[in-house]
């Protein structure tokens, strides 16, 4: 293979895309994880509730920055190959 078919344009490798994707991905499951422990024993508080509502917008939103990324990526690496 060429460099060219490993390399974004802008000289990141496929790997290095994909690993800092599956970091976003992560980080998207730990927000929603903290969010959760905010409710786990206080579910009868109207403030947890509303600070879980918080944290779980901030995680979703990272998910689906995430997502978006990883679409980004998907049509890069299916594009043609110049030669």
């Amino acid at each position: 293979m060429t460099e060219r078919t490993l390399k974004f344009g802008f000289g990141r490798s496929w790997d290095d895309e994909m690993a800092e994707n599956a970091s976003m991905f992560r980080e998207a499951d730990l927000l929603e994880e903290a969010a959760y422990r905010i409710i786990e024993n206080d579910t009868d508080n109207p403030e947890a509730w509303a600070r879980f509502s918080e944290a779980k917008a901030m995680a979703d939103a990272k998910r689906t920055a995430a997502y978006q990324d990883w679409m980004r990526i998907k049509r890069a690496m299916s594009k043609p190959r110049s030669k």
